[in-house]
């Protein structure tokens, strides 16, 4: 009787043991986006659209070994704006190009209908469209038709919320550990730049202009960064970034040609990516995944020679240095703030190698192989 009570037990603690396996895997996943907005899924995302495709490498942080898993359908900008980007991955995934595409949605309206077709578990938006969204009523409809929406953000304030952008994606997709793991490599550099900076005196923190997408549409200078994203980055790494004083937010604006005589800045900062493969007409300086140093150093010594550069002192002396674009809405915008911090005060990071960084969060969080060119200094 004895034994057949114990079987009996242990009958019961083994099926219990199994339905609260189960009701803990059925629970639902409950997040709070970086609006704010309480999201609810009720599985891990297997389905999902992505409003920005450049998150891939977000993603790919998420799901180390295989990038495209859960994506459903995507905008075009990876194609338009990021070719280098989608090259690199074509490389290892050439069924990259299998993945179903839509206007993005800053320059067109979202498709709920198209959406409702895909079937998604799960729509990531940049917080940059929530405005739109709710004008619009596509977030209301979206929210009938029962598909959850998240909001992240690498692109507005991104040292703000690339960690809780990590997290989501974490969570969501029910892989909190990668997402950990490269969230405390980002927060030890992150806090390692800040302390250090903190010992800076005002008077140790030079000026600095940072001209975006420089060459983009020609010779014409110059459209800068506010005091979000490349600004951030710049007063962060221990600067004084000029635009932050003229424009707020990431998209600032443009200076004309006295302004920036007159800024006289202590060191000059350009964006540049490889347009041309996008379709464009570009004189930018082609930093990324598909481009080399001498291609890089000859467009970097076109845009230093125009003629409001070159009374520049900064210019003059050679304090000038290009950066990759794409840094301002990727999770590795990490890698642009140490090497401005070093480019700025290179004897206080004198043991910080962002090249080495760069190399290694590649092959620790993603699928694919470091190479190109991501920030050039004139030769």
């Amino acid at each position: 009787m004895f034994a057949g009570l114990v079987g009996y037990l242990r009958g019961f603690i083994a099926a219990s043991v199994l339905f609260m396996s189960a009701f803990a895997q059925a629970a639902p996943i409950v997040v709070t986006d970086v609006a704010g907005r309480q999201v609810t899924l009720e599985h891990p995302a297997q389905r999902v659209m992505l409003a920005d495709s450049r998150a891939l490498l977000a993603l790919n942080i998420i799901h180390p070994k295989n990038p495209l898993k859960d994506i459903v359908a995507w905008d075009n900008w990876l194609t338009k704006k990021s070719t280098d980007i989608k090259q690199a991955y074509e490389k290892k995934f050439p069924e990259i190009n299998k993945i179903p595409t839509f206007d993005n949605p800053y320059t067109t309206d979202f498709s709920v209908e198209n959406a409702v077709t895909v079937k998604p578990d799960l729509i990531i938006f940049d917080i940059g469209l929530l405005g739109k969204l709710q004008d619009s009523g596509t977030l209301s409809l979206l929210e009938k038709v029962k598909i959850p929406v998240l909001f992240i953000d690498f692109r507005q304030k991104p040292l703000a919320n690339t960690v809780p952008s990590m997290m989501l994606l974490g969570k969501v997709f029910g892989e909190e550990k990668n997402a950990q793991s490269f969230i405390d490599f980002y927060q030890q550099r992150l806090e390692t730049i800040r302390q250090r900076i903190a010992t800076l005196k005002p008077e140790q923190r030079p000026s600095v202009f940072i001209e975006r997408h420089a060459g983009l549409t020609g010779d014409d200078c110059c459209s800068t960064f506010g005091t979000g994203s490349f600004g951030e980055f710049i007063n962060v790494a221990g600067g004084n970034n000029i635009g932050s004083k003229l424009f707020n937010g990431m998209m600032g604006g443009d200076i004309n040609t006295e302004q920036l005589i007159a800024s006289n800045p202590d060191f000059y900062l350009m964006t540049g990516a490889d347009w041309k493969r996008g379709g464009k007409s570009s004189l930018a300086v082609p930093l990324g995944y598909t481009t080399d140093e001498a291609t890089v150093q000859k467009s970097l010594a076109h845009l230093t020679q125009r003629k409001e550069l070159s009374v520049l002192s900064a210019v003059k002396e050679k304090r000038v240095l290009a950066l990759y674009h794409q840094f301002y809405d990727m999770p590795f915008n990490i890698i642009a703030v140490e090497e401005i911090a070093k480019f700025l005060h290179p004897d206080l990071f004198k043991d910080i190698d962002p090249l080495s960084d760069m190399k290694m969060l590649h092959q620790k969080f993603t699928s694919i192989d470091y190479s190109g060119v991501f920030w050039a200094i004139p030769q």
